[in-house]
């Protein structure tokens, strides 16, 4: 056998290992895990983004509001007679 295959075989081997380790340590898995903790995470970030970008948008709407009813739109205050 040559020092290569040797080598292959030793790594799968531990590859392997450390699946079984993974399993048993609840790593992996679909009862939850780290892999499931980060798909969460990128959840909630997404969620988190769209009510921030909401926020914004009724803020801007609430501004626009408050500018017109005030008489300080885009023409500068002057009023249309």
């Amino acid at each position: 056998m040559s020092l290569g295959a040797i080598i292959f075989i030793v790594i799968l081997v531990l590859l392997f290992g450390l699946m079984i380790l993974a399993k048993k340590k609840k790593w992996i898995g679909s009862a939850g895990g780290i892999f499931t903790s980060q798909v969460m995470m990128h959840d909630l970030v997404n969620k988190d983004k769209q009510r921030a970008m909401e926020y914004i948008m009724e803020e801007q709407e609430r501004t626009i509001k408050e500018d017109d009813e005030s008489g300080e739109g885009l023409d500068g205050g002057k009023k249309n007679e």
